[in-house]
C-alpha cells in the first residue's frame, strides 16, 4: 500500500480555471508565464515605487545611513522574499516560504557572485581595508573587510541603494516615465527594448494609476501613500506567484520546498542579480558582492522571524510552526557550507572576482541543487512522503 499525505497548499487558493487533466496537457505552460509574469511585476514595484517611499521615509525621520541600510532599506530589497514567507505561514501552512528564503540565500550567494565573475568581462578586486574621509568632520573612518561595503559612496548604504545609485549614472531603467505612453519606436530602439516596453506597459498604467510616484518632486509629500499602496501591491503580486508556483508544483508533482529552493527563490533573485551584474561590469566588484551577501541578513532573520513570532506569540500563542520536509535541515547545512566555501574561494584566489571564482561558485550552485533535490525525493534518506493526487 503506498502512504503520502495530502498537500493542503492548493486548497487554500481560489479554484483553478483549468483542471488537473487541462494542466497536465498543457495548460500548466501559461501558469509559468503568469508567474514570470508577477516575477518582473514585483521587480518592477520594488524598484520604481517601494525603494523611493522607504528613501523618502528615512529623510523624514532623520536617520542615519547605517539605520537606514540595516532596516528599511533592507526590507526594500527583501520585501518579496519577505511576504512569501508571511504567505507560507499563514495561507498554505507548508514549506514554500522556507524553501524559497533558504534557496534565495543560496542563489545570491553562489549564482550572484558566479554570473558576475563570468560575466563581467573584467577583474573585479575585494580589498580588505578602505579608509574613507568623512567630508564634513574631516576625519578618517576605518571601514574593515571592505568586500561586504561599497566603492564610492559612503560606508553602510545598503546594498540596494548603492545599487541604484550607481545604476541611475549610466543607464536609465526607470520604466514609470511621463512617456511611458509612447509607442516603442518612438522612444525605444530595437526589438528586445520593444517587446519589454510591450510587457510592461499594462504594469506600468496599472501602478501609474494607483501608486503616486513619490521620486517626482510633485508627489513628494505622499510617500506614506506610496508607502502603504505599493506594499499592498507587493503582498497582492506575491500570493498571485505563490497560487500559481503551487499550481505548478502540485501539476508536475514537484514538492513545495523544491518549488521554493528552486523557481521562487531564482525568480525573486534575479533583479539582484542583474544589477548586480551591471556594477560588476563597471568595475565595482566590491559591490556585486556586498549585494549577493548582505540582503541574506534579513531573509533569514526577518524573512522567516517576523512571520514565525506573529503565528506564535501574537495570533495563536504558545503553537507552533511544522515544517512538512526533514529534508531542509540538510539544505540549511549545505546554506551554511556555501557560505565557507565562497569566503574561502574568494580568498584562495587572491580576493578577486574573476571568470574562474565565477565557475566554482555556479558548479557549487548546481551542487546545491542536485543534492537538496535529491534529498526531497527521498534518494539518500527518507525525509517526507510523497505528496498525494487528486482523485
Amino acid at each position: 500500500m503506498c502512504v503520502c499525505v495530502f498537500s493542503p497548499a492548493l486548497h487554500e487558493f481560489p479554484t483553478d480555471l483549468f483542471t488537473n487533466q487541462e494542466r497536465t496537457e498543457g495548460a500548466v505552460a501559461l501558469h509559468v508565464l503568469f508567474a514570470m509574469y508577477m516575477f518582473y511585476a514585483l521587480a518592477l514595484v520594488c524598484d520604481d515605487y517601494f525603494v523611493p517611499s522607504l528613501e523618502k521615509i528615512c529623510e523624514r525621520l532623520h536617520l542615519s545611513e547605517d539605520v537606514a541600510g540595516a532596516t528599511f532599506m533592507a526590507a526594500g530589497s527583501s520585501a518579496p522574499e519577505l511576504f512569501t514567507s508571511v504567505i507560507g505561514v499563514f495561507i498554505t501552512k507548508g514549506d514554500v516560504g522556507v524553501g524559497t528564503i533558504v534557496g534565495s540565500a543560496v542563489f545570491n550567494i553562489l549564482c550572484i557572485i558566479g554570473v558576475c565573475g563570468i560575466f563581467a568581462g573584467q577583474v573585479g578586486f575585494c580589498t580588505l581595508a578602505y579608509t574613507d574621509t568623512d567630508t564634513h568632520t574631516g576625519r578618517d573612518e576605518y571601514m574593515g573587510v571592505k568586500c561586504w561595503l561599497f566603492h564610492s559612496y559612503r560606508p553602510f548604504l545598503s546594498p540596494l541603494l548603492s545599487l541604484r545609485q550607481c545604476i541611475s549614472k549610466n543607464t536609465n531603467l526607470n520604466c514609470i516615465s511621463s512617456s511611458f505612453l509612447l509607442p516603442p519606436s518612438l522612444s525605444l530602439a530595437g526589438c528586445c527594448n520593444k517587446i519589454k516596453w510591450l510587457l510592461a506597459w499594462p504594469l506600468c498604467l496599472l501602478l501609474f494609476f494607483t501608486v503616486p510616484n513619490c521620486a517626482n518632486t510633485l508627489w513628494e509629500r505622499w510617500f506614506m501613500v506610496s508607502f502603504v499602496t505599493s506594499t499592498l501591491w507587493i503582498a497582492g503580486f506575491s500570493y498571485v506567484m505563490v497560487w500559481m508556483v503551487t499550481v505548478i508544483g502540485f501539476t508536475l508533482g514537484i514538492p513545495d520546498v523544491i518549488m521554493g529552493i528552486t523557481f521562487l527563490a531564482a525568480g525573486t533573485s534575479v533583479p539582484d542579480c542583474m544589477a548586480s551584474l551591471i556594477v560588476a561590469r563597471q568595475g565595482f566588484g566590491d559591490m556585486a558582492v556586498s549585494n549577493s551577501i548582505g540582503s541574506n541578513v534579513f531573509d533569514i532573520l526577518i524573512g522567516l522571524g517576523l512571520p514565525w513570532a506573529l503565528q506564535t506569540l501574537a495570533i495563536n500563542y504558545g503553537s507552533y510552526i511544522k515544517l512538512n520536509s526533514k529534508g531542509l535541515i540538510f539544505s540549511v547545512g549545505l546554506l551554511l557550507g556555501s557560505v565557507f566555501l565562497t569566503v574561502l574561494g574568494v580568498h584562495l584566489n587572491g580576493w578577486k572576482l574573476d571568470r574562474r571564482l565565477g565557475l566554482v561558485c555556479l558548479l557549487m550552485y548546481c551542487i546545491f541543487l542536485c543534492f537538496s533535490i535529491l534529498i526531497e525525493y527521498n534518494v539518500f534518506t527518507f525525509v517526507n512522503l510523497p505528496t498525494c493526487r487528486d482523485r
